[in-house]
């Protein structure tokens, strides 16, 4: 009985083989007709090619061929379509396409040749829309981007020893507009170059430009001085919702003190307690004055980016006498925007980027120099426009002129 159980087990295995063998998904082995009534209708950086379908009933899909930068592409539309969509060319030349319509069994008619002549790209729309201004250690470059279009903007720096440019920073994005700032460069005449490029590694050509960067310096955190529980709080709008006075920041807990915040690591944090009144006072003695040129927050980051503690609405104070609670003026006022404009809670892949790179918030002209600074934290993600809420940030840096 047993060598029986065996010899059928075996046989079912046998069979079960052969039934799993390879074999074409259709035994029409034909060439399906090609399309016909074949049209054109160009589109940036590509085109959208309409045709009729052949009646033959074991058609599967239907394929273009084309050539981008050298290399074969190939674009696919099922048979319950009638157009199909290319991308990625990077000129507005007239190119060939080659269409063909495949069977169930992967046979493929006789190609249909088309031409096709893309309007403008967006990786030269970009490049043409890009313009630059002269800003604090480097430069700002302004651009749209209509077709959202993904996208890195390439800052360079020519190298006249070496004679070639050299990258100095990049942007990626697929926003529709915005603002790329470029920093760390001297204060001399220099020559920069901007050029884009799009993820078919289509490259414009590059915008050629001089200027002057304005001097600025990092402020020395060193310096920098909790002076919390040291003077008095100025009572200025707005206060909090529940009709309390402004408090201080009062610390989470040892581990998350406010030395953190300006210690030079982007991944330590500085946390205040939970459920307090807002806006939140936070003071700080800077050890030099300083006319302020720009400032750099890094939020708490591992899944708490645009929400939680992280700052939403803020300003930043300052004074010469803290002892006055009428001497403090008001330096900057900022409301944090969400590059992708997504609900609390949702964050696309560049938020999150935006996030852990450190977002960048330039101060008006013509403030005045001062020593103290005050983070007056008007709410945070997690209780935006809140009678409570609390405070996180992982890092504060600030840039500008001393006094000496």
């Amino acid at each position: 009985m047993k060598t029986l159980f065996h010899i059928g087990l075996f046989i079912m295995a046998f069979t079960s083989c052969q039934k799993a063998k390879n074999t074409p998904i259709d035994k029409d082995m034909s060439a399906p007709d090609p399309v016909s009534d074949v049209s054109v209708t160009n589109t940036s950086g590509g085109a959208q090619i309409s045709y009729t379908l052949p009646a033959n009933k074991n058609l599967l899909y239907v394929k273009a061929e084309y050539t981008v930068n050298g290399e074969t592409k190939e674009a696919k539309a099922s048979f319950l379509a009638n157009t199909i969509t290319l991308e990625g060319f990077g000129d507005t030349n007239e190119h060939d396409v080659q269409i063909y319509a495949v069977s169930r069994a992967e046979k493929v008619s006789s190609p249909v040749v088309v031409k096709i002549k893309p309007l403008t790209p967006p990786v030269l729309k970009v490049r043409n829309s890009l313009t630059t201004k002269t800003s604090f250690g480097g430069f700002s470059v302004e651009f749209r981007n209509d077709d959202r279009a993904n996208v890195v903007i390439i800052a360079l720096k020519w190298d006249e020893g070496l004679k070639e440019w050299k990258q100095i920073d990049a942007s990626y994005t697929a926003l529709d507009s915005g603002l790329f700032k470029v920093r760390g460069q001297d204060s001399v005449m220099q020559r920069f170059g901007l050029v884009v490029r799009d993820r078919w590694n289509n490259l414009s050509d590059t915008m050629d430009f001089q200027l002057k960067p304005i001097y600025e310096e990092q402020l020395d955190k060193t310096k920098f001085v909790d002076i919390r529980k040291k003077y008095p709080i100025p009572q200025r709008d707005p206060l909090p919702k529940s009709g309390a006075k402004m408090i201080e920041a009062v610390d989470y807990s040892s581990s998350y003190p406010m030395k953190n915040w300006y210690d030079g690591n982007t991944g330590s944090m500085f946390h205040t307690k939970q459920n307090v009144d807002q806006p939140i006072w936070i003071p700080i003695d800077l050890g030099v004055k300083a006319n302020f040129s720009r400032y750099k927050i890094w939020q708490r980051n591992g899944g708490f980016v645009w929400g939680h503690g992280n700052p939403h609405e803020w300003e930043i104070w300052g004074t010469n006498t803290p002892s006055d609670v009428n001497s403090w003026i008001l330096l900057d006022r900022q409301i944090m925007v969400k590059p992708s404009g997504l609900p609390n809670g949702q964050n696309s892949n560049e938020d999150i980027d935006v996030a852990n790179a450190g977002q960048e918030y330039e101060f008006k002209e013509g403030l005045p120099a001062v020593r103290y600074i005050a983070w007056k934290n008007i709410d945070c993600w997690d209780a935006i426009g809140g009678a409570t809420g609390f405070f996180h940030l992982f890092e504060l840096t600030l840039w500008g002129q001393q006094n000496k």
